[in-house]
């Protein structure tokens, strides 16, 4: 438990994570046109390509298919403002970092920022998530929410490059819970 608390000030202090306090709905960070460019920029540099969509079905607003290394953007179903492209673009990202992480969770081994995770997730999130993920998906769908609706832009972008960029280790957050430098 000390353990886990110390990682989690390790990330506080590398601005990795942004904690919203317990019971508080996150406040996402102000955006603009510049931050989804500048993270569409990031991924492409990694190899993933950014398709941008008029022709998504209804309810859908964006998808990464790993197998094609390809982020969907579905700009006719997403309100034309820069704050949802952000949102959507951060969550595919995570889904990206999860992959280039051999299909690991960014918070492995570290229980109690999950339960901050579940914390500061709205209750409507919460309810879709467990009704339309499978058990073993779940982790991985809090985990690209969270994201998007509490990092800046600066800190996803880390994030992003740590995970796979070419010096990235294999992975993040040792087995044992430590985190590599």
């Amino acid at each position: 438990m000390v353990l886990r608390s110390l990682l989690l000030s390790v990330w506080l202090c590398l601005g990795l994570v942004q904690v919203a306090p317990l019971g508080a709905a996150p406040e996402p960070p102000p955006l603009g046109w510049e931050q989804v460019r500048r993270l569409e920029r990031s991924l492409q540099l990694l190899g993933v390509n950014v398709l941008h969509s008029n022709r998504c079905a209804r309810g859908l607003e964006g998808l990464y298919d790993h197998r094609i290394t390809q982020v969907l953007l579905c700009e006719n179903t997403m309100p034309k403002q820069p704050e949802s492209h952000w949102n959507t673009l951060a969550h595919e990202s995570v889904h990206v970092m999860q992959i280039c992480r051999q299909a690991l969770p960014l918070t492995r081994g570290l229980d109690q920022l999950q339960q901050k995770m579940l914390a500061a997730t709205a209750p409507q999130e919460k309810l879709h998530i467990l009704s339309a993920y499978p058990p073993e998906q779940r982790l991985y769908e809090l985990e690209a929410r969270w994201v998007a609706n509490t990092m800046d832009p600066d800190a996803v972008i880390r994030l992003l490059e740590r995970s796979c960029g070419p010096q990235r280790p294999a992975l993040l957050i040792t087995p044992g819970g430590q985190v590599l430098s």
